[in-house]
């Protein structure tokens, strides 16, 4: 929902300064500004869990491609929530919604360095289909 789109990007511009620190530069993440028109006018799914009134999880399901797979971009859980099952909830209902989407694959890369990532989508049944010191690239087949 529109009042929800300020929320959504502080908590993963918060994810994301958490991870780079001082190098972070949130020009870079102008997309975030907008997200209904960056995204769901595009045909993607936003998923939100909330505790209370408070958002502390989020993930995007990007529509499929010609070889439909979908893909998973800006999951983000807030700090003080992470271990607890949400960003599993966000990620669980992005693949029924991919599903219902009829999708073959969903997508997901995220940075190496981040393990808890890594092993949240493994969780979930996501397996690694390459790796590099940037990025590790995991597929579910659906």
């Amino acid at each position: 929902a529109a009042p929800d789109q300020a929320p959504v990007r502080d908590l993963v511009l918060r994810g994301l300064r958490e991870r780079w620190g001082d190098t972070f530069d949130e020009s870079f993440n102008t997309d975030l500004d907008d997200i209904a028109r960056t995204y769901v006018a595009k045909g993607a799914e936003v998923v939100v869990h909330e505790v209370g009134p408070r958002i502390v999880a989020v993930g995007l399901l990007l529509p499929a491609d010609q070889s439909g797979r979908g893909r998973i971009v800006r999951m983000s859980v807030d700090s003080g929530h992470r271990r607890a099952g949400h960003g599993r909830r966000v990620v669980e209902e992005l693949i029924v919604r991919a599903r219902r989407q009829l999708m073959h694959e969903i997508l997901v890369f995220t940075d190496t360095p981040w393990t808890s990532a890594v092993a949240l989508y493994r969780a979930c049944g996501f397996v690694e289909i390459g790796r590099d010191d940037a990025d590790t690239y995991l597929l579910l087949e659906l």
